[in-house]
């Protein structure tokens, strides 16, 4: 694969030999969590000459730069530093996968941590499977402050994420799903099918995953791979958030077959009945009822749902738990709506 011109890499290194992974963290002011996930992936139980890590930043302007900056001067072999002028995650990405050297690249979030064993876990299994194009685990959610512990509890509920086995699964599962998170990529799929599709501003991994699959390469999870993902902690991000991920997963669909799963459309379905019952409730008397059943069997899932926080972080969480499961489900239906509506008219070509 192509390397990246000399220009763009501010902390480069000597080619490495045999390198089994390459670590891709692509960021932009993760001042908050960057110094704690890049301490985790220096201090792994893995052979330092085994991996290397870079670190593709989307001109941050906050103090990231500076705390990479200090971390490639003290550990100048191990970690390279580009930039990513378009600030977007799939140029990081892209940038990332071209310069990687690793038999394996791994993409983590800036809003995660991982544990010590993360690398030879992923490892085990990636060896244990190795005609799986993808190998990961699971994540468990962190929430700080009070909308933070909520909205963690939401995003480890069937009922907020649904068949997402990668936040649901219970220990000791292994096996074949549709996506994996902070996945191991064996390098030569990128090969096979590309790279991610710049012109996606959000859930470009979707649709790189479903050109994945639809080459008949899967993905595999083990729940002996874990992680920690740090969610929304205040409404507004959270709601930024997962209308995004509808909105971005509509638009993705149009770049090729497989990219949605009936996960993804439900949100979508519920906003449209709803609103198609609402209005037909003005003339109809079955729709009203209709609808006054939904509204009911609705609100008692959300409360069956909402009901385990109080055995977890306390009473006082229950409602606003509740509202955030409603708020994930409404802001992701709109979200969905409006990128159904924009991708009638997404260029192909672009």
């Amino acid at each position: 694969m192509s390397k990246m011109p000399h220009d763009m890499m501010i902390g480069a290194y000597p080619i490495q030999e045999q390198l089994i992974f390459s670590f891709l963290l692509v960021v932009r002011n993760e001042e908050a969590h960057i110094n704690f996930l890049l301490e985790s992936i220096l201090n792994q139980d893995f052979p330092n000459s085994k991996y290397e890590i870079i670190v593709v930043d989307g001109e941050s302007t906050d103090a990231t730069q500076e705390i990479i900056r200090k971390y490639v001067k003290k550990f100048p072999n191990r970690i390279q530093y580009l930039i990513n002028p378009k600030r977007t995650l799939a140029t990081g990405w892209n940038l990332g996968i071209r310069a990687a050297q690793g038999e394996y690249v791994i993409r983590v979030d800036g809003h995660s941590q991982i544990p010590q064993d993360f690398l030879s876990k992923t490892y085990q299994v990636a060896e244990r499977v190795p005609e799986a194009a993808c190998v990961g685990g699971i994540i468990e959610s962190v929430g700080t402050g009070f909308w933070g512990k909520v909205n963690a509890y939401v995003y480890s509920h069937p009922f907020g994420v649904g068949n997402s086995k990668f936040r649901t699964a219970k220990s000791g599962w292994e096996g074949y799903v549709d996506t994996v998170p902070y996945a191991a990529y064996r390098r030569d799929i990128f090969t096979q099918v590309g790279y991610f599709d710049e012109d996606l501003q959000r859930n470009e991994d979707l649709e790189m995953h479903a050109r994945i699959r639809n080459t008949g390469k899967g993905f595999y999870l083990s729940t002996g791979i874990r992680s920690t993902y740090y969610v929304r902690n205040t409404i507004r991000s959270f709601l930024k958030k997962s209308y995004g991920d509808g909105k971005w997963t509509m638009i993705a669909r149009k770049r090729g077959a497989g990219v949605l799963r009936f996960r993804h459309l439900v949100p979508l379905l519920a906003l449209i009945i709803g609103a198609f019952l609402l209005v037909a409730s003005f003339f109809s008397t079955v729709a009203t009822v209709a609808l006054t059943t939904i509204i009911f069997l609705y609100a008692a899932l959300l409360m069956g749902s909402a009901v385990g926080v109080i055995k977890q972080i306390g009473v006082k969480y229950l409602l606003p738990c509740m509202l955030s499961f409603f708020l994930l489900h409404t802001s992701r239906g709109v979200g969905s709506l409006v990128g159904l509506i924009k991708s009638l008219s997404w260029s192909e070509s672009k």
